[in-house]
């Protein structure tokens, strides 16, 4: 009997210390980059899906931060909120901030100046969207698994080696793309790709301001503009309400088009991006 008490005892013991660490990323496009630098040597997931603005965890998202060994934090507001308590149900918890050393724009939308007037622009925590700040995200990754998992530095490089590559030349494709577009506007219901905008030198109009629903006036500058600049598509977020996109679309004789600022695959999506805005603004 006590061998068998020992013998369960011992593979209890062995099924722990081979137990991939558990990382958990606080957004999709976040989770797919650790995945992508920590590949077998992990376990990851994300916790925030659809509206992150209004994200509150669920017992089993509490339940799996209880387990991890590092969160991997992308700078959105309310991780401000729950960190200090993801770090009190998991006593050594890393926390890793992914968008460190990026500096932040401030969100953009029609009208803003006069908005500026009276109130504070929000920073735009969508750095992921510029590849180029997606590698820096990477790399203050791959940092934090070298730091919990020192034996395996090399594999943990040679995938962010692999997945920088891969970003670098998605970039250079995407400038050709994108450099013969007159039109260099596109429409967005949220203003999610300021970064991806202000890195190939287009230009974002939202009709979300501040993140509510536009008031009738705003509404009718924003009709008005997609008719002056001949916009035929407007951009929805799947994530949020598409009511107003659909109204100025039939008002204008545009069409809706979904663009996913969340999505996991992160490469993947921007490539969608890119080939929807080329589309969108070129001459039929």
């Amino acid at each position: 009997m006590l061998k068998k008490i020992f013998f369960a005892a011992a593979l209890l013991l062995a099924s722990e210390l081979i137990a991939k660490p558990v990382v958990i990323a606080s957004i999709a496009p976040v989770e797919y980059l650790a995945k992508a630098v920590g590949g077998d040597k992990i376990e990851v997931q994300s916790l925030a899906k659809g509206d992150v603005h209004s994200y509150e965890p669920k017992p089993n998202d509490m339940k799996a931060v209880a387990k991890a060994r590092i969160f991997i934090a992308a700078g959105l507001e309310f991780e401000e909120a729950w960190i200090p308590r993801f770090k009190a149900s998991a006593k050594n918890l890393v926390v890793v901030k992914s968008d460190a050393k990026i500096a932040k724009l401030k969100e953009e939308y029609a009208g803003q100046a006069e908005h500026d007037e009276k109130h504070e622009a929000h920073a735009d925590p969508h750095v992921w969207l510029n590849p180029m700040l997606a590698i820096t995200m990477a790399r203050n990754i791959s940092d934090a698994l070298i730091d919990m998992d020192k034996a395996n530095k090399d594999f943990y490089l040679e995938n962010f080696q692999k997945l920088m590559n891969d970003l670098l030349a998605f970039d250079e494709s995407a400038k050709n793309e994108l450099a013969g577009l007159k039109n260099r506007k596109f429409v967005v219901y949220h203003p999610a790709w300021g970064y991806f905008a202000a890195h190939y030198d287009l230009e974002q109009i939202s009709i979300e301001r501040s993140g509510k629903e536009p008031k009738i006036d705003e509404m009718a500058s924003t009709l008005k503009m997609i008719k002056d600049e001949n916009i035929k598509v407007i951009f929805a977020d799947p994530n949020r309400s598409q009511k107003s996109a659909q109204i100025l679309a039939s008002q204008t004789g545009a069409k809706v088009e979904l663009l996913d600022p969340l999505g996991y695959n992160l490469l993947e999506n921007l490539k969608i991006a890119v080939g929807a805005i080329k589309d969108a603004n070129s001459p039929k």
